[in-house]
């Protein structure tokens, strides 16, 4: 149980994005575009440095706490990590500035 530790935490963090991108109301739907682009410019290069540093030793990944799927070398939740942080600030930034706005 405890290799889905972190899996379980990207999916906590990804989740109210996932249930808020329902809301037809929120700006979130007009803009994924945007959303998705926003976290690639923070995904990209900040997975490239996780390659490079993991590669080289500086530092690693518990497979305790990790399902054990690599993606470029790297655990599978350390890719969602980049993925779901960056788009649960998006939700927020969106979802109070839509409310700030009313």
């Amino acid at each position: 149980m405890k290799a889905y530790t972190y899996l379980a935490l990207m999916i906590v963090t990804l989740l109210p994005f996932v249930l808020k991108f329902r809301d037809a109301n929120l700006p979130l739907r007009r803009n994924v575009r945007n959303a998705l682009g926003a976290t690639a410019i923070v995904a990209v290069p900040f997975l490239v440095w996780d390659v490079i540093v993991t590669a080289a030793g500086h530092w690693s990944f518990s497979d305790t706490y990790t399902t054990g799927i690599r993606i470029i070398n790297l655990p599978l939740e350390e890719v969602l990590f980049f993925i779901a942080v960056p788009l649960a600030a998006v939700l927020v930034w969106d979802t109070v500035g839509f409310f700030l706005k009313r």
